[in-house]
Parts: C-alpha cells; sequence; structure tokens
C-alpha cells in the first residue's frame, strides 16, 4: 500500500508545526512514502530516510494537496 508523495509548502501549517516537521528532517519538495493511513481520517504513518513519522490526517493533506 505504500504511495509516493512529495511535501508542498509549509506555508498553511502553524509555525510550531512547520518547525517541529522541520526538525525531524522533512522539508519542502521532499519525497515521502506513505505506510499506513488510518480509516475516518485517522493518522498517516509516512516514512522519509528510514525514519517513521505519524501526522495528523489534516497535516498531511495540506503538505501533500491529498484529497
Amino acid at each position: 500500500m505504500q504511495q509516493n508523495y512529495i511535501l508542498h509548502s509549509f506555508d498553511c501549517l502553524n509555525t510550531a508545526t512547520a518547525a517541529r516537521l522541520h526538525d525531524m528532517g522533512l522539508c519542502e519538495g521532499c519525497p515521502i512514502k506513505v505506510v499506513q493511513k488510518y480509516t475516518f481520517h485517522g493518522p498517516v504513518i509516512i516514512e522519509n530516510d528510514h525514519q517513521r513519522i505519524g501526522l495528523r490526517y489534516t497535516v498531511f493533506a495540506l503538505l501533500t494537496e491529498a484529497k
């Protein structure tokens, strides 16, 4: 089920969330892989550089422009 996405602009996030994601190694234009999506717009587990990170669905949707 692994899908590849590219992270878009962090401008749509609040500064604390954007800073935390940047501290974890994520940046604009960074390729990520979706490892798991939970139902009912639950968390999304992504992988970048062999590191797995859980994101809220709304944050994931804003960053990847997913519908």
